[in-house]
C-alpha cells in the first residue's frame, strides 16, 4: 500500500462516513459517496475499502441490493496470496476476518431495491 497505513485507511473511510451524516442526508448517500470518494485506490486498498464500507453497511437496517451485490463479488474473489507483500500477517489476517463478517452480514441485510440514495 503505497499511500495508506492499514489502519488509517479503515479510521479515514470511518471519518469520511461520520462527516457526510452530518450533511443529513442520510445513510445511503453517506456509503454512496464514500465508495466514489475512495475508489480506485489500489488493488488491496479497494478490498479494504469494500471492506469498511460493508461494515458500516451491514450495521442498517436494508443495503441497496446493488451495494450488497457488488462488494459481496468483490470481497468473495479477494486472493490474499496477491498481497503478502503489502500487509503483515496480523493486518492480512485481521482483514480476512472482516471479510467474513462483511460477507455473512450483508447474506443477513434486509434488500433494498430502491436506487435512490437520498
Amino acid at each position: 500500500m503505497k499511500d495508506w497505513e492499514y489502519n488509517e485507511l479503515f479510521e479515514a473511510i470511518q471519518e469520511t462516513y461520520e462527516e457526510l451524516l452530518e450533511e443529513d442526508r442520510g445513510y445511503r448517500y453517506a456509503i454512496a459517496k464514500l465508495a466514489e470518494e475512495f475508489d480506485n485506490l489500489g488493488m488491496i486498498e479497494d478490498v479494504i475499502v469494500d471492506t469498511a464500507i460493508g461494515e458500516i453497511a451491514i450495521k442498517h437496517d436494508k443495503v441497496f441490493v446493488g451495494r450488497i451485490e457488488g462488494i459481496t463479488r468483490r470481497l468473495s474473489t479477494f486472493n490474499h496470496l496477491n498481497v503478502d507483500d503489502e500487509l503483515t500477517k496480523e493486518e492480512l489476517n485481521d482483514l480476512s476476518n472482516r471479510i467474513k463478517k462483511v460477507i455473512d452480514g450483508l447474506r443477513n441485510v434486509e434488500v433494498d431495491y430502491n436506487s435512490s440514495a437520498e
